[in-house]
């Protein structure tokens, strides 16, 4: 009988077995190309929460649902004013379910919405900790909620 193995990664997101990053790098069927390292597995996360918080639901959410396919991404948040604690408050309730429902293998997410640099623009510092076996580390970074520019930037050590 086969021993279970301890997993050093994460699983890659079904989507993201199904395109090759690295199209010039001939690849089979490894563990490699399903299992990322903690890098890896770091920079996944930070595309998925990006690609949620760049999609638009139908702003019609049913908490008793959970998160479903039609509730994917945020609602319209382009009336909301930046300069509006009470407006960043409810978008930064919005970002944490959105990635609690959405991208499961960000534990703990915490979020803080900020006034963005741009006119309008709002910023969500989103920080929570990242399990890939029986390692955690934590993960943080910034991502733009609108406004020209919906670029992440990495703030964790990896």
């Amino acid at each position: 009988m086969t021993q279970p193995k301890t997993m050093t990664g994460g699983r890659s997101l079904l989507f993201e077995r199904l395109i090759d990053f690295e199209p010039d790098r001939p690849t089979g069927d490894e563990p490699s190309a399903t299992v990322l390292s903690m890098p890896d597995l770091k920079a996944s996360i930070r595309r998925e929460v990006a690609r949620i918080l760049d999609s638009r639901s139908t702003g019609t959410r049913r908490p008793d649902l959970g998160g479903t396919v039609l509730d994917y991404g945020l609602s319209d948040i382009t009336h909301l004013d930046a300069a509006s604690d009470a407006d960043r408050r409810l978008v930064e309730r919005m970002v944490r379910q959105a990635i609690v429902d959405f991208e499961p293998r960000l534990k703990r997410p915490r979020v803080t919405v900020t006034a963005g640099t741009g006119r309008g623009t709002m910023a969500a510092s989103i920080s929570g900790e990242v399990m890939a076996g029986t390692v955690t580390e934590r993960l943080e970074f910034d991502v733009g909620l609108r406004g020209p520019a919906p670029n992440t930037s990495d703030r964790s050590d990896g």
